[in-house]
């Protein structure tokens, strides 16, 4: 009995550490999402390239504990028709001994506004979100009453929207991600509350050189907001070499950090990029920061000029 109670208390105080944990990885979200992989934050981007795209990556946070927060994200996003296109975006995350996953499917039309290929698209995804005790991590009995419940909650429904608004090189979007938590007020849980709730962005690439070769500069503001915090900005730029096939950008967040990355291209359909994130303000002390690598694959694209 002593041992089931005080293995309860260290359920709790995980479950206690995820809500913080959790509103401190939403204050340093996934550096991809600006530049290199917008669908993950965004489903009116699935489907907006040509054929089948494929996107993986990996960040962790540099922090000697155990424990210390891992996400992992697969995305698939296929263009059925010039306006319609249709995503897939896993997303895992380890946080100590719990475990999130979230699978999205989502579904985009581009609706056309003139002969200049100018946008309007939507985006809506819809999934489910699972959270976890890893058994394999615990140090010991997993046979422990309170694991099982934890592990035995439902799956939750879950969902994005998003919309999009490119006219020419100039791009304004919006997405509302998490859904479900403007539905989820009986859960009575102050964990909730550290969710991303909306998330806004503006951007126009410049092209700086006439030539094949030339640069392009794509500076971008977004705006995020997650309830429980002040509303969260960030500036920078994406520039783009060598006919886009090496990009460096840089952003600075209104949480006290910075993001800085390299992408290039490796061969025609394959890409990567490398990304560090300096620790936010609530995180200093705790951590010198978070790396990030990023792969991405284009497959089933059409023959013709690019």
């Amino acid at each position: 009995m002593k041992t089931l109670k005080n293995f309860s208390k260290i359920l709790a105080l995980a479950l206690f550490g995820l809500g913080g944990i959790e509103a401190k990885a939403q204050l340093s979200p996934l550096g991809a999402m600006y530049f290199q992989n917008r669908y993950l934050n965004n489903p009116a981007y699935a489907g907006m390239d040509e054929g089948l795209r494929l996107d993986a990556g990996i960040k962790i946070q540099d922090n000697k504990m155990p424990g210390s927060p891992r996400t992992q994200f697969i995305t698939g996003s296929y263009a059925l028709t010039e306006k319609a296109g249709l995503g897939l975006n896993v997303n895992a995350e380890q946080i100590g001994l719990i475990k999130k996953l979230r699978t999205m499917a989502s579904y985009a039309y581009h609706l056309p506004l003139n002969a200049q290929n100018d946008k309007l698209s939507f985006g809506l995804s819809l999934g489910f979100t699972d959270e976890l005790f890893a058994y394999s991590d615990v140090n010991g009995q997993t046979s422990d009453a309170s694991i099982g419940n934890f592990n035995q909650r439902e799956t939750y429904v879950d969902g994005d929207f998003g919309v999009l608004y490119q006219v020419d090189k100039f791009n304004i979007e919006a997405s509302l991600p998490n859904i479900s938590n403007f539905f989820r007020e009986k859960f009575q849980n102050n964990n909730v509350a550290d969710l991303a709730r909306y998330y806004a962005a503006v951007s126009y690439q410049f092209n700086l050189s006439s030539s094949i070769n030339g640069l392009a500069l794509e500076p971008k503001f977004a705006y995020r907001a997650v309830k429980g915090y002040k509303d969260m900005f960030d500036i920078g730029t994406n520039i783009k070499f060598s006919d886009q096939k090496l990009n460096l950008f840089a952003l600075y967040h209104s949480t006290q950090s910075a993001t800085v990355g390299l992408g290039a291209q490796a061969t025609e359909n394959l890409f990567f990029n490398f990304t560090y994130t300096s620790a936010t303000a609530v995180l200093a002390g705790e951590t010198s920061g978070s790396f990030e690598v990023n792969l991405r694959l284009n497959l089933f694209r059409p023959n013709k000029a690019k």
